[in-house]
């Protein structure tokens, strides 16, 4: 049940981050956009298509990835969310979307440290070959 109103709360912060106000971005915008979509295609095709599932719990045939973008980020489709939310929140700003966006960014660090604690249980290993790697943001978390 966790793990549905985590879902069902990222879902609705992006929509009220993408309906929440105009789409008239400046090119600096766009560009924190765009970077947002080229890391989630980045984390699609590093993940493998057996991982893949918008729930954070790991699927029964899970492995755990460290190719391409996952040698950096253990969980970077949520970097790419958050990267597109700044986009549209400081391009296009509205207290609506700034609250979206801190929304957003509370349920996806709840989702993570819920989705590691399933990968901690499915994989034991999980905390060894993730040390060194971020979850969010390189450097930071």
């Amino acid at each position: 049940m966790r793990s549905i109103l985590l879902v069902i709360g990222q879902f609705g912060s992006i929509a009220v981050l993408l309906l929440g106000g105009g789409w008239q971005l400046p090119w600096w915008a766009w560009a924190i956009f765009a970077s947002g979509l080229l890391v989630f295609t980045w984390a699609v095709v590093s993940l493998g298509g057996n991982n893949f599932t918008v729930l954070p719990d790991p699927r029964a045939t899970n492995t755990l990835s460290q190719r391409g973008i996952y040698r950096w980020l253990r969980h970077p489709m949520y970097t790419a969310v958050l990267l597109c939310g700044a986009a549209v929140a400081f391009g296009a700003p509205s207290m609506l979307r700034w609250s979206a966006l801190f929304f957003c960014l509370v349920v996806l660090v709840f989702k993570v440290y819920h989705e590691e604690t399933l990968l901690v249980a499915r994989h034991p290993d999980y905390p060894q070959r993730m040390k060194g790697v971020a979850r969010l943001c390189p450097g930071i978390w």
